[in-house]
């Protein structure tokens, strides 16, 4: 971790940015039935990068590969399940919190979240969701032991649990 750099992304890691998610989506989302919709990773600027309220992380080695991201945008009331739920402008729905697999838990996602929290306190969020698969190695312990509690399991095939913390 002493090498690494955590900091937002800037117009010029979008190509960098965006081959490391596809990587990541390809490799844990490759189970059968299992797709992950790319629409944000094809539109980061406009996304994470553009709006205020909304930034995006990456995590960098000392040559300038990048093997972690993370990334914050206003909850739209997008999922059916959750319709009403949380109040627009209130609720960070946090996303695309990815480590290379050849250095999970050495504590970088949990330095990604700290930042993550830092900025929603910052933009005035109440409320962190997110949703996470439970095929995803460690994603739904990770997302536990950070303070996230089940509001959904959706179970099923893709095995969605939806999350989130409060920030009051």
């Amino acid at each position: 971790m002493q090498d690494l750099v955590i900091r937002t992304i800037k117009a010029e890691d979008v190509d960098a940015v965006q081959n490391f998610l596809m990587r990541q989506l390809k490799d844990l989302f490759a189970h059968e039935g299992q797709s992950a919709i790319t629409d944000d990773v094809w539109g980061l600027k406009k996304t994470y990068l553009e709006p205020p309220n909304c930034n995006m992380w990456g995590v960098f080695t000392p040559a300038g590969e990048v093997i972690g991201t993370a990334a914050v945008c206003a909850y739209n009331d997008r999922i059916a399940l959750l319709k009403g739920c949380y109040a627009a402008g209130t609720t960070a729905e946090i996303g695309r919190c990815y480590i290379d697999k050849r250095l999970r838990r050495r504590g970088i996602g949990s330095e990604l979240v700290k930042k993550i929290t830092e900025f929603c306190i910052e933009q005035g969020y109440f409320v962190m969701y997110l949703h996470t698969h439970r095929f995803l190695p460690g994603g739904f312990n990770f997302w536990e032991k950070q303070g996230f509690k089940i509001t959904v399991d959706e179970a099923g095939i893709a095995e969605i649990v939806h999350m989130e913390k409060l920030l009051l």
